[in-house]
């Protein structure tokens, strides 16, 4: 399998990017968009399995600031998720010459690849979102307390500063503080998803420590399309990793709809 690492600079910064499979075929191509503190390593073997698996080549990116993609040099706007599905996103895709397009997001990049699915058109083929939280509530707000208990306290900083190195402080508490600010709390990506018109699949662990009960609701009260939803018993906020075979099977139902 044919695997290319590309440096991308999209305006001032530098983006890395992770090529599986030929992405020149007249073929879509799946371009994965990573959690709110993950990187291309921390998808592990996920990529290389999908594009076996599908038969599709297969991109992974950073985001800026994640991983050895430059370092945040101030908090998450609340509009971010907006800056990166209709501003860089786009300039990805054209800097990697991609015509059509399948996302799949985890976390924060499964509500990027939502926003994006509206915004982006018919270039957009289709959507899996995985664990994306689209609401600020209390499970939300304790789950992110908790990573910051676990961050200062446990092991957490020590496992992600094997990813980020010097950024890992401005990464985290970039994500962390904003979300649970005054600022964010009425944030909503209703009207986004109401603009989606492409197949949908959602993915959602049932011991996601974010929750997704409310997320699962928004979804289903805006979506103008019917979702396929995915709902997996003693599995949490990486169902991408505890549950890869599910995840990769409902990514190819969504590629055969896309097909037909």
């Amino acid at each position: 399998m044919d695997i290319k690492h590309v440096a991308l600079s999209i305006g001032d910064y530098p983006l890395r990017a992770k090529l599986i499979g030929d992405t020149s075929l007249d073929k879509p191509v799946i371009v994965l968009l990573h959690g709110g503190l993950d990187c291309i390593e921390m998808w592990k073997s996920f990529p290389e399995e999908l594009a076996r698996a599908s038969g599709l080549a297969v991109v992974a990116y950073e985001r800026f600031g994640h991983g050895q993609s430059g370092k945040l040099t101030k908090p998450r706007e609340r509009d971010y998720r907006h800056d990166e599905a209709e501003k860089v996103l786009p300039e990805v895709i054209k800097g990697l010459g991609l015509k059509k397009i399948i996302l799949v997001g985890h976390s924060d990049g499964g509500a990027m690849a939502l926003i994006a699915a509206g915004s982006l058109g018919h270039q957009i083929l289709g959507i899996c979102s995985i664990s994306p939280p689209l609401v600020v509530n209390k499970v939300v707000c304790d789950g992110i307390e908790e990573a910051i208990k676990q961050y200062e306290k446990g092991s957490l900083a020590k496992r992600l500063k094997v990813f980020h190195g010097d950024a890992t402080d401005a990464l985290f508490y970039g994500w962390a503080r904003p979300w649970l600010s005054e600022a964010f709390k009425d944030c909503t990506w209703a009207d986004d998803i109401k603009k989606i018109k492409c197949p949908t699949h959602v993915i959602f662990g049932l011991a996601d420590v974010y929750g997704y009960e409310a997320s699962l609701k928004e979804l289903q009260d805006h979506l103008t399309v019917e979702p396929e939803v995915l709902l997996l018993e003693k599995v949490g906020h990486m169902p991408h990793h505890e549950a890869q075979a599910e995840v990769i099977n409902s990514i190819i139902r969504l590629c055969n709809k896309i097909s037909e």
